[in-house]
This record gives structure tokens, C-alpha cells and sequence, in this order.
């Protein structure tokens, strides 16, 4: 009786008549019918997947090894994707477990406030709704990050794309720096930020993020005892929503009329003579003001009705949602016009007083010269000129009709 040898049990997926071994691989090379790659004249298990030859080891060490690694990686090379090198290195959900964490760290020492805190967070959000949170980072290509640059566009503006691309550029220089990822990230030619000029076709595509003196009047005569207070820091000052959010009552000196608030997102030196309409309203609405739930909040000038600042740690705070309210309520839609076209008008109308430093002052910029390192402080009588100046752009005909 002949003594034949029989190939091992077809793997789970690979079902086929069993035969002689000996004669399987005299005709193929493969151990067992079914086997889902073949010998290369290279000497190496292959399998061609659409229309590329992908090799899985030599055939010196073995079928089994080779058979192993094509189960784990063919859904990525059928799905036209690299496999990644380390099954069990850095997801994109672990990268941006890591990269929060830090930028939590940062916020508690208060190097970043809460609305950079909550864009951070919505950026690790869209990392992983966009890839997958169990997605390998070296399993992602220039192709990936050009589909999420469509997609982005598709959604957001100019600016905010900017910022995004931005944003998510510095989640993968984070794992390189702290050594998650051992290579810098390839993002492709096409994962790249809107140009100059299509941002400036953009702003002027939006109009004029201006208001005209009885617009803004008309808002503050209608605004509540908080929100009017804000609107008035917003043309007085050229406060934001996050910095109005973020004002404490130890930056204002209101029996002389003084805000010394640095900017929070930057730390840069800040300090505005208030108008007396602006003290006033600041007196109403400290009086008013709701006791804050949280400690953190005593110092916060303005404090909502559930006992909390007005901020909320994302792009859409409570101060721009009620300001849009009160725009829509007093006709004055207008796309691009919000809460921080305050902040532009004060910019705009402040430029005819001819002080360039003493605007910067006020609005919390620095220029790049080396000589700004040397200013420790703008005369008040400056400070005072250019207030001046915009308050009588504002209230010219209320005060010739007897305003103070």
C-alpha cells in the first residue's frame, strides 16, 4: 500500500478538496489547494492585489509566517491602503488622547484659555471622526489628509480652514516631538492652507465687518444690563468675546476710569481709557451681576444666569449667541457682522487719531520691531486722545444735542 502524505486542513476562508501535498507542490508551489498566495520566481510568497505584486515573506522560512501576515494586513492592501508597520503602534485616538492631555496641562497653568482648550478639542474630535480612532498614524497617506482638505473646505471658510489645517498639522508635530511617532508626518502637497489671495477674495467677498454709529446705538439702547456693558467694552476698548468672557474686576479701575487687561490669548500688555458711558454701564451690570457658582469665577466681571462665565471654551460662546440674537431682533444681519466687528470698527475708526502705538496699546498688539521690547508704557494722555477720538465718532449728534 502506497504511504501518502496528506496537506494540512485548509485555513477558515480557504476551503478546498484535500490532495496530495507531494503533488500540490510539484504543480504550484503552494502547500495546499486554496492557498491564497503563490511562489515568486524571487523566492518569495506573493499575491497580486490590484494590480500591484505585494510580497509576504520568503519562502525559506516557511508558508505559515507568510499566510499569517497576509491575514493581517490584506483589508489594507485591498482597500488600497499601506498596512501599518506595528499593529500595535499609535492610533490616531491614542495620538490625540496624548496631545489633549498636554494642552489640558497647559490650560490648568493658564498658558492657553478655555476657548483655545475647546478648539483643540474640536480638532482631535474631527481627527478621529475623519480617520478612525483605531486608524494606525503610520497607516495614514498624503491621500487621507487631501480628503479631509475637501472635505473641510466643503464645510468651513477661508479662515477657518487656516486654522484648522493649522491646528491639525500641530497634532502630528506633537507626536514627533514627544517621540510618539519617529518620523515627521507626510501630509502631501495638497494638505496645505488657503493662499493670500484667495483669503483676501474671501474678506472682501463678506463686506465690511463694520458697524455705523447709530447702529451701534440702536444695539446698546436695546441690550440687556451685561450685554450692553460688553458691546461698549467692544467699541471703547476693542474687546473680543473671549476677552470679555475673561475680564476680571481686578483689570478695571473704575472711580478713574482704566482697564488694564492683558490679552489673554496672547499676554500681551493691554490698557484703554473708559468712556463714562462705558463705566456707567460696567457700575450696572457688577450690580446685577449673579452670584458665580464656581470660586474660579468670583474675580469674573461678567457672569451668566446660571452662575457661570459667559465663555465656553469653544468658537461659539454665549457672548457671540446672544449678540446674534439681538442683531437679528434689531434688523442688522449682515454676513461677516458679529460681536468681534466691534473689535473692527474700534480698529478702523481709531486709525484716523494718528497714533499708531497708542492703538496697539489698546487692542493688545505688538508689532515685530525690536524696538517695542524697549516701550514699558503708552502715556495716558495717548491712550486718552485715541478714546476720544472714537467716542466722538459715536456720539457726535447725541452730544450736540446735549449727551455728556
Amino acid at each position: 500500500m502506497t504511504n501518502i502524505s496528506v496537506s494540512p486542513p485548509s485555513p477558515p476562508g480557504n476551503p478546498g478538496p484535500l490532495t496530495p501535498a507531494s503533488d500540490t507542490r510539484k504543480a504550484t508551489g503552494k502547500p495546499y489547494p486554496g492557498f491564497p498566495l503563490f511562489l515568486h520566481q524571487s523566492g518569495r510568497w506573493a499575491k497580486k492585489i490590484r494590480q500591484k505584486l505585494v510580497y509576504f515573506g520568503k519562502a525559506s522560512d516557511g508558508w505559515e509566517p507568510a499566510l499569517a501576515k497576509y491575514q493581517a494586513e490584506r483589508d489594507y492592501w485591498h482597500a488600497g491602503r499601506r498596512p501599518p508597520e506595528n499593529p500595535d503602534g499609535l492610533t490616531v485616538s491614542r495620538l490625540a488622547d496624548h496631545f489633549y492631555h498636554a494642552k489640558q496641562q497647559r490650560h490648568a497653568a493658564g498658558e492657553i484659555t478655555a476657548r483655545t482648550l475647546g478648539e483643540y478639542f474640536a480638532t482631535c474630535t474631527l481627527l478621529t471622526a475623519a480617520f478612525g480612532g483605531n486608524r494606525m498614524v503610520s497607516d495614514l497617506s498624503a491621500q487621507d489628509f487631501a480628503k479631509l482638505r475637501g472635505q473641510l473646505a466643503d464645510r468651513v471658510g477661508p479662515v477657518r480652514l487656516v486654522n484648522e489645517i493649522t491646528r491639525v498639522r500641530g497634532v502630528f508635530k506633537f507626536g514627533f516631538d514627544n517621540n510618539l511617532i519617529d518620523r515627521p508626518m507626510r501630509f502631501g502637497s495638497e494638505f496645505k492652507r488657503p493662499s493670500r489671495k484667495v483669503l483676501r477674495l474671501h474678506r472682501v467677498s463678506k463686506g465690511l465687518k463694520l458697524f455705523t454709529p447709530t447702529e451701534i446705538k440702536k444695539l446698546i439702547a436695546a441690550a440687556g444690563v451685561q450685554l450692553r456693558a460688553m458691546i461698549l467694552l467692544g467699541i471703547n476698548c476693542g474687546l473680543g468675546n473671549g476677552d470679555v468672557s475673561a475680564l476680571n474686576l481686578s483689570h478695571l479701575d473704575l472711580p478713574n476710569g482704566v482697564m488694564d487687561f492683558p490679552r489673554p490669548k496672547t499676554g500681551v500688555a493691554r490698557r484703554a481709557i473708559l468712556w463714562p458711558q462705558t463705566v456707567a454701564a460696567l457700575k450696572a451690570a457688577i450690580e446685577a451681576r449673579p452670584t458665580p457658582t464656581d470660586p474660579a469665577d468670583a474675580n469674573a466681571v461678567f457672569i451668566t444666569k446660571y452662575g457661570r462665565r459667559w465663555a465656553t471654551g469653544s468658537q461659539s460662546t454665549a457672548v457671540g449667541l446672544q449678540f446674534s440674537k439681538l442683531l437679528k431682533a434689531e434688523g442688522i444681519e449682515r454676513e461677516g457682522v458679529n460681536f468681534y466687528a466691534c473689535r473692527h470698527t474700534f480698529r478702523t475708526v481709531a486709525d484716523a487719531s494718528g497714533d499708531q502705538r497708542a492703538i496697539d496699546r489698546i487692542m493688545g498688539h505688538e508689532s515685530g520691531h525690536i524696538s517695542t521690547a524697549y516701550v514699558e508704557r503708552i502715556e495716558d494722555a495717548r491712550l486718552r486722545k485715541v478714546s476720544d477720538h472714537v467716542r466722538r465718532w459715536l456720539f457726535a449728534k447725541s452730544r450736540k444735542a446735549g449727551a455728556k
